[in-house]
C-alpha cells in the first residue's frame, strides 16, 4: 500500500479558519429547500381544495364506500346524505356510520314498520339484518340466524312472553294492508308466540289452528263432502271441484273471495215464482239484505208489474192488471193453510216450499227457494229490529295472517287434495281445512328438497301500531352505533 502523499495534520489544516463551512448554504442546497416547502405547501393547498369539494359533492364518501349499493337504493347511489349523516361538514373525526340515525333515515321511505310485535324485548338496528354496500344486485336475503337469535334464545323469548302481558289482545292484532279483505284472527296464546325453536323442519311449533283445535266461527252453513262427493248436478257440463269455488287471484298467492252470485246461484236458485225462472228474490250483500228481501215481499205485486212491463213488455194497464192477479195468487196457492210468506221466505230450512211446522196433511214440494235458513243463520226480529235478523257470512281471506302463502307456487306441481285432502270427509262449516305443519315439512324440508328458510313464509316487520296500543309503547331504543353490535 503506498505511502500516504499528506499527513493528517496537513489535511486539517486546509480548513483551518473555516471549521463550520457545513453550515454554509450554497446556492443548490438553498434552491432545493426552497422548491421542497413549495411543493409542500401545494400539495396541502390542493389536499384542503379537494377535500372542501369532495365533501360538498359525496365524492369524499362515494370513495371511502366499501362497495356499490343495492338495486333497489341505486337511484340514490351518488347521494350518501340519503342514508348517512354529512357527519365530515361538522366533525372530520366522527364515524359517517352511526346507526341511530341509519333507522330514522330508513324509516323516512319504509314508513308504517315497526321492528317487529310490541313485545320485542329491545329493538335491532335495520342494519343488524339489512346489510348494504355488498353488490349492484338485489340486497342479500335476510337470514335464519337473524330469527334464530331470538327465537332460539329461551331467555328472551321468556322476557318477550313477560312484556306481552302489559299489553291487550288488540296490540297483536295484524291488520292486513288491503282493508277490503277479511283475516282470520285467531286468540293469542297465554304466553303468546314465544316458543323457542331453531329450524321449521325440526321443532318449529305446530301450527295454532291444529294445535288448539280452532274451529270457523261462520254460521253459513257448508258442507264439503256433499258438494265434492255427493250426487250433485253438473254444472257447465262439468263436475264440482275445489277449482269451480276457489280460483286464483290476479297473482296466483291468493285465492279470489267467495259470492253467492259467482259460486253459488248457478245451483242455488232464488227463483219464487216456478212459472217465471228469472222472477227471483234479491240477494244483496251486507247486513241489510234482510231489509231488501222483506222490501221485495211487502211490494210483490209492484214487482210483478214492473216484471210485466221489462220482461214480458206489457204497456195495457188491464194486462199487467191481470198478470199480476194470476202469479199473486199462484203464490197464495202455493203457500197454502195459511203460512206467512215472509216467515217462508226467511225461516224455512228444508228443500221444500213449506215451513217446518206445516200439517203432516199437506203435502211437501220440492222449493225453488228453500229459505233463507237452509243456508244462513236467521234470527228472529227483536225490538231494536221488525225484521228478521240474517247473519251475514264472515268468510276469511286470509287465514294464516302472520304468515304469507303462494298458491301459484304449488299449483304448477300438486293437486288441491293433496294439501286439503280432509274437504272430501268435512261436513261442518265449523272445519277449517288447512294442511298442518307436518304436511308442509313434507316438502319444505332438507329432506324434501325446498327452501324453508323463515323468511319462506314470514316477514319480520309489522305495520306500526296506532291508538291506544301505540300510546302504550315506550320511546324508542337507543341503538348501539356499531352496526354489527345488536341490542341483546
Amino acid at each position: 500500500m503506498p505511502a500516504p502523499r499528506k499527513s493528517q495534520k496537513q489535511i486539517a489544516q486546509r480548513y483551518d479558519g473555516n471549521r463550520r463551512y457545513f453550515k454554509r448554504l450554497n446556492p443548490f442546497r438553498r434552491l432545493r429547500i426552497v422548491l421542497a416547502m413549495v411543493a409542500l405547501l401545494l400539495t396541502a393547498a390542493i389536499a384542503l381544495i379537494y377535500l372542501a369539494r369532495a365533501v360538498t359533492s359525496h365524492r369524499l364518501e362515494a370513495a371511502s364506500s366499501p362497495g356499490p349499493v343495492s338495486k333497489g337504493h341505486s337511484q340514490f347511489a351518488q347521494d350518501c346524505d340519503k342514508c348517512h349523516d354529512p357527519a365530515l361538514k361538522i366533525d372530520p373525526l366522527k364515524p359517517a356510520v352511526v346507526n341511530v340515525s341509519l333507522d330514522t333515515k330508513c324509516e323516512t321511505c319504509h314508513t308504517q314498520h315497526t321492528f317487529h310485535q310490541v313485545n320485542v324485548v329491545a329493538d335491532h338496528s335495520c342494519t343488524a339484518c339489512h346489510h348494504e354496500h355488498l353488490g349492484a344486485g338485489p340486497m342479500p336475503a335476510v337470514t335464519d340466524e337473524n330469527c334464530t337469535a331470538c327465537h332460539g334464545n329461551a331467555g328472551l323469548m321468556a322476557a318477550s312472553a313477560e312484556k306481552g302481558k302489559q299489553f291487550p289482545a288488540s296490540a297483536f292484532h295484524f291488520p292486513l294492508k288491503d282493508a277490503s279483505l277479511v283475516s282470520f284472527q285467531p286468540p293469542r296464546p297465554a304466553q303468546g308466540y314465544n316458543q323457542v325453536f331453531q329450524s321449521f323442519a325440526v321443532d318449529h311449533p305446530a301450527f295454532q289452528i291444529q294445535r288448539d283445535n280452532l274451529t270457523d266461527p261462520d254460521t253459513l252453513k257448508f258442507n264439503h263432502k256433499v258438494h265434492l262427493t255427493g250426487d250433485i248436478p253438473m254444472v257447465d257440463g262439468h263436475k264440482l271441484d275445489c277449482v269451480y269455488c276457489h280460483q286464483p287471484d290476479s297473482r296466483g298467492a291468493y285465492m279470489q273471495p267467495i259470492s253467492f252470485a259467482k259460486n253459488c246461484q248457478a245451483c242455488h236458485s232464488l227463483q219464487l215464482d216456478p212459472t217465471l225462472p228469472d222472477f227471483q228474490i234479491p240477494h244483496p250483500a251486507g247486513v241489510n239484505q234482510a231489509n231488501s228481501v222483506r222490501d221485495f215481499l211487502l211490494t210483490l205485486p209492484t214487482q210483478y208489474a214492473a216484471y210485466a212491463t221489462e220482461k214480458k213488455g206489457l204497456t195495457d194497464p188491464s194486462q199487467i192488471s191481470a198478470f199480476v192477479n194470476e202469479h199473486m195468487q199462484g203464490i197464495r196457492e202455493r203457500i197454502r193453510a195459511g203460512a206467512d210468506l215472509e216467515q217462508e221466505v226467511f225461516y224455512a230450512d228444508k228443500r221444500t216450499i213449506n215451513v217446518p211446522n206445516t200439517p203432516a196433511s199437506v203435502p211437501k214440494e220440492r222449493a225453488l227457494f228453500p229459505g233463507c235458513a237452509y243456508c244462513h243463520e236467521v234470527k228472529p226480529p227483536t225490538a231494536a229490529a221488525s225484521t228478521p235478523v240474517v247473519t251475514v257470512p264472515v268468510i276469511p281471506d286470509r287465514w294464516l295472517v302472520h304468515a304469507r302463502f303462494n298458491h301459484a307456487a304449488h299449483l304448477s306441481t300438486m293437486r288441491c287434495e293433496d294439501c286439503h285432502g280432509q274437504a272430501l270427509h268435512s261436513t261442518l262449516t265449523s272445519d277449517i281445512l288447512l294442511p298442518d305443519k307436518a304436511s308442509c315439512v313434507t316438502c319444505h324440508s332438507p329432506k324434501g328438497g325446498v327452501v324453508s328458510t323463515c323468511t319462506t313464509c314470514h316477514d319480520y316487520h309489522n305495520p306500526a301500531p296506532s291508538g291506544d296500543v301505540a300510546s302504550l309503547l315506550p320511546a324508542r331504543t337507543t341503538l348501539p352505533e356499531n352496526p354489527d353490535e345488536s341490542v341483546s
